[in-house]
């Protein structure tokens, strides 16, 4: 039977196998190697968490898990399902990496990390500037307001982290992203949205624009756009928006919001790789339709 775990991941050696049953014939049918000396069943699967867990608590030492995995075990909720576990070591430390790793040798300060699971995590201060500074940028401030969700963290203190790290490589850009992070943003394309509109000079867009219909009772949910001028502008995710019955919603929905004054400018994921500047283009003639410059 294939169990899937939520909880730590249970660990076990060859020797403790073999030890254990009598028999190593039937060792490698039965577990698969996850890191060093350390296995697991091969009917367990791992998530991302237990993955990242599994790895740093079988590696030699004490490592601080870095950037990416950081953010998994802290609570962010948006990955790519290739993430890299980074580990940090001193600079005079041993082990060797391990695949789907990629170790960092310096000495990292005692401030800069917390525990996690009985793991070393640097804190989500650290892991913002780390993650933040990450290339593209508009895929970091997804990180970043992902990161925000799931933590406190403070738009000020990473501004004043990243101010004291001016040598560091991308440091520009996390010194740019610092105050546009937003824990109300619900998808990382929400955030790609943002970035756009705000270095296409736009007024900073409201998020989360909650609709009600005239009784009073909410209707609809608006990603991000300016409620003043009843301007909304809506990422159509493919996971959720292309079956037909969502469609359907979306239209019905679009229909109550325009009964209402509203002008919706949806966004997909075409658009914005290929034709970002149309999209600016249709919300600056929206506003100017509004009155507003």
């Amino acid at each position: 039977m294939t169990t899937f775990e939520t909880g730590p991941v249970s660990l076990t050696t060859r020797n403790e196998v073999v030890l254990r049953e009598g028999t190593s014939d039937q060792f490698d049918a039965g577990f698969r190697h996850l890191r060093g000396s350390n296995f697991i069943e091969r009917s367990t699967l791992l998530t991302a968490r237990q993955r990242i867990l599994g790895v740093a608590a079988s590696a030699q030492g004490e490592p601080v898990v870095a950037g990416m995995a950081a953010s998994i075990l802290l609570g962010s909720a948006w990955y790519d399902d290739d993430f890299t576990i980074e580990l940090v070591r001193p600079a005079n430390g041993s082990g060797r990496p391990a695949k789907g790793t990629i170790t960092h040798r310096f000495d990292i300060d005692p401030s800069d990390w917390c525990v996690v699971d009985g793991v070393r995590v640097t804190t989500p201060l650290r892991t913002a500037f780390d993650i933040g500074r990450m290339q593209p940028a508009w895929l970091a401030l997804g990180y970043l307001d992902s990161l925000a969700r799931a933590t406190d963290l403070d738009n000020l203190a990473v501004a004043r982290y990243a101010d004291a790290q001016r040598r560091r490589r991308h440091v520009r850009q996390i010194r740019e992203l610092a105050s546009l992070i937003d824990d109300r943003a619900e998808s990382p394309p929400e955030s790609w949205v943002r970035l756009l509109m705000f270095r296409s000079e736009l007024p900073t867009p409201d998020l989360q624009i909650v609709v009600t219909d005239r009784s009073g009772n909410p209707f609809a949910r608006i990603d991000l756009g300016y409620e003043a001028l009843k301007i909304g502008v809506e990422y159509d995710g493919e996971d959720f928006h292309s079956s037909p019955e969502q469609s359907a919603r979306d239209e019905a929905r679009d229909a109550s919001l325009r009964e209402q004054g509203w002008i919706m400018i949806r966004v997909d994921r075409r658009r914005l790789r290929d034709e970002p500047f149309g999209i600016i283009v249709e919300i600056i003639k929206a506003m100017k339709a509004r009155g507003a410059y």
